[in-house]
């Protein structure tokens, strides 16, 4: 067995793949403005839905008035039974469930796919807002995210998301606080992979996963079964090539850079950034950390200069009714360095 343990870390550390460490938990705790269901599965008449007040209580029928706040959903549980064995001893167990964090809501505006508003048992990333709201929409400008805060002084910041995502590291991100709104602008037509501009493919957020940067078709996919980070760039349409200009002759052509894609996973307490170099994963096959699930998000940045061919973002337009076929041997073509 362990010898088994020693190869696949030794697989996962050829493979170019940075494992961070994982976070823990808390259990939530109510607060004011909570939306909670109470459940009696003894008697089903009583069950309620209710709101803390702003003196974190609750009014039930029978029981009266509860304080709740501060107690996790358990330790409410509990005191309910207590005040309702007063009038029936049969009920000897109240389920409660939090329907919407009062507290913790946060506006999601702009280019994304359902933008509304959103409550969080924990305030999340500025990027599990966004996939919160259905996730960034074709136009969507990740470069250039606003956070507007109001209060007695209004703050409006600007965070740069495809720049963290190609650092590998969500931390230094500014804290989003109850009652912000994210807002993700709409880039001007034709805005290329620096700007984050997403192709929608009609994936259903409960089963989607995000690919953007370097690929010709960057957007929102349906997640296969058994689907790697590799097969999910292919299905992107693969790496591409994006030449200098913008008025600019100097400026220099940007290529996909397969060596250090990152991988964000949801975490327990914030998301998890893999740096996979995709060149070595393909040559040692290293399926397990690297298998996708709902939610996962593939960022492929660039790099300036190049020295092998792949397809032109130009090209990629052309060709993305049969970007697959075309991409597929051009993507594997530069992984495996075939001449």
């Amino acid at each position: 067995m362990l010898k088994n343990i020693t190869s696949i870390l030794a697989l996962v550390l050829a493979a170019g793949l940075t494992w961070p460490a994982a976070g823990t938990a808390q259990e939530y705790k109510l607060d004011n403005g909570d939306l909670i269901t109470v459940t009696f599965w003894q008697q089903a008449d009583l069950n309620s839905q209710v709101r803390l007040d702003a003196e974190g209580k609750i009014d039930l029928p029978l029981a009266g008035r509860i304080a709740a706040a501060g107690l996790t959903v358990e330790q409410l549980g509990r005191r309910i039974v207590e005040k309702m064995a007063v009038y029936n001893g049969k009920i000897t167990q109240a389920s409660v469930t939090v329907n919407e964090y009062g507290s913790r809501k946060i506006f999601v505006t702009g280019a994304v796919n359902a933008p509304g508003k959103y409550s969080f048992e924990k305030i999340p990333t500025i990027w599990e807002a966004i996939l919160e709201a259905g996730g960034p929409q074709a136009n969507a400008q990740l470069g250039a995210v606003q956070i507007l805060r109001g209060g007695e002084q209004s703050q409006a910041l600007e965070v740069d998301l495809t720049a963290a995502f190609a650092g590998g590291d969500l931390g230094n991100l500014p804290k989003l606080q109850p009652g912000d709104n994210v807002n993700v602008p709409a880039a001007p037509a034709g805005t290329g992979p620096g700007g984050a501009n997403m192709a929608a493919a009609g994936a259903s957020s409960k089963n989607a996963i995000y690919v953007f940067g370097y690929v010709a078709a960057p957007g929102i996919y349906t997640l296969q079964k058994d689907m790697d980070v590799l097969q999910a760039i292919v299905q992107a349409g693969g790496p591409i090539l994006q030449l200098g200009g913008g008025g600019n002759s100097n400026r220099p052509a940007r290529e996909a850079d397969l060596r250090k894609v990152k991988l964000i996973k949801r975490g327990p307490e914030a998301p998890v950034v893999y740096s996979v170099n995709v060149e070595t994963y393909t040559k040692h096959a290293v399926p397990v950390p690297l298998q996708l699930k709902p939610g996962d998000t593939i960022y492929i940045p660039g790099r300036d200069d190049y020295g092998r061919f792949v397809i032109g973002a130009t090209v990629g337009e052309i060709l993305k009714s049969s970007i697959t076929i075309v991409t597929t041997y051009l993507l594997l073509n530069q992984v495996f360095n075939v001449k």
